[in-house]
């Protein structure tokens, strides 16, 4: 669910409308403007996309009884790891593939419904899907024509999809608690279950050594070796004093530094503090950094380089720039590159647009909000101990005798 990504030294921007993507290290900026579907495109796209095994008549019926009205689904964004293409979806489903090198665009489909996360192959020849049924389509940017394939379905809403670097593997996450690895291309094909998180599992990413890296609304991250579907290692955000709704881990970007080195940006839910975590060594270290906000941090991204830029809500001063030492401490700079973008106006708007689009709650997607099982749980157990209570405070009372 993130309209700020980045790739090479390539930060994106995307609202509802508009597109930017920005050099960091020549300043060059693009824009553009998301064309709206036209007529005859719409009456192509009206069936849903094709599965090998499938009508495209049947897809609609498999939809799921719960209801995500609630939730906010704004723009998302992927860029390909070429930096060659960039992929957008916004909240009406309209998703576009630009070519970067000339703001071209090279593909325009009708998302089979809301988009939840968005992620090419590793030769950027597939754009993968993920939408808030359950449901991951691929997207062939090579055929001419064509729609969206069905590869793999869940029975609760899909909130984050990568795919491994050799292509054999795509991973997703969901809000019942479950990643799963599929094998590609036959995605029906489950290679293994990532099982141990208790909330929805909001990001995925890779680290060093092929292992994955998830963050949860549990407060947790944890790290796994995806192929054995094994847990390595648990780094808890909560404290003992925190609710159980705090702390939700939004997002969560990666930079690999080296084969045995990552660093992991980390944002929780209405939380003014980015976590940064320098994960070393095939044991899995992990070394704490904080970097405290004023305005509320959104979304993250970090450069080839290792630079670091967050966007965050503030009117004035949305993105902020974080330049890195040897020993990878990170502190707050200034980037005229950043500095020229918010200086001009229109570009100001957009990215303003952009925090807009971003998700401002998570709680909707928590077990509690949604099902009411445990609050009555909870109250039926109180119920049978209370009269246990008062049945023990009568029986321990003398016992009248009655005269007649």
């Amino acid at each position: 669910m993130a309209p700020f990504v980045a790739r090479g030294n390539l930060i994106a921007i995307g609202s509802e409308v508009s597109i930017l993507t920005l050099d960091t290290t020549t300043g060059i900026l693009k824009h553009a403007s998301i064309p709206l579907l036209s007529e005859s495109h719409a009456e192509k796209t009206k069936q849903e996309p094709k599965t090998e095994n499938k009508q495209p008549d049947k897809i609609s019926q498999n939809t799921h009884s719960e209801d995500y009205s609630h939730l906010k689904m704004g723009t998302c964004l992927a860029l390909s790891p070429c930096a060659s293409f960039l992929a957008v979806c916004t909240s009406d489903k309209n998703l576009t593939v630009w070519k970067l090198s000339s703001m071209d665009v090279l593909k325009q489909w009708k998302a089979a419904r809301k988009v939840s996360s968005l992620t090419f192959n590793s030769d950027s020849s597939q754009l993968l899907v993920a939408d808030k049924a359950g449901d991951c389509f691929t997207y062939s940017l090579n055929e001419p024509t064509g729609q969206g394939k069905l590869i793999l379905g869940h029975l609760s809403m899909l909130l984050a999809v990568v795919v491994s670097s050799d292509n054999k593997f795509v991973i997703t996450s969901e809000r019942d608690e479950k990643i799963r690895v599929s094998c590609l291309p036959n995605a029906y094909n489950i290679h293994s279950y990532c099982l141990g998180h208790t909330e929805f599992i909001t990001s995925l990413a890779f680290i060093q050594n092929n292992l994955l890296l998830s963050g949860s609304g549990d407060g947790t991250l944890r790290v796994w070796d995806y192929l054995d579907g094994k847990m390595l290692h648990t780094e808890t955000l909560k404290e003992t004093s925190d609710e159980e709704m705090e702390k939700a881990v939004r997002s969560v970007v990666v930079y690999n530094a080296s084969e045995t080195m990552s660093i992991a940006a980390v944002l929780l839910d209405r939380i003014k503090t980015v976590f940064l975590f320098k994960i070393i060594g095939a044991e899995t270290k992990f070394q704490r950094q904080t970097l405290p906000f004023v305005a509320q941090p959104l979304e993250a991204a970090f450069t080839e380089s290792g630079s670091l830029y967050v966007l965050t809500d503030s009117a004035s001063n949305p993105i902020e720039y974080f330049g890195k030492d040897e020993s990878f401490l990170y502190t707050l700079g200034e980037s005229a590159v950043v500095g020229n973008l918010l200086t001009n106006l229109s570009h100001l708007k957009i990215v303003q647009e952009c925090v807009q689009t971003c998700n401002g709650d998570l709680k909707p997607l928590f077990k509690r909000w949604f099902d009411n099982v445990q609050v009555y749980r909870e109250r039926k157990i109180e119920q049978q101990v209370k009269p246990k209570a008062e049945n023990s405070d009568i029986s321990s009372s003398p016992k009248r005798l009655r005269v007649e």
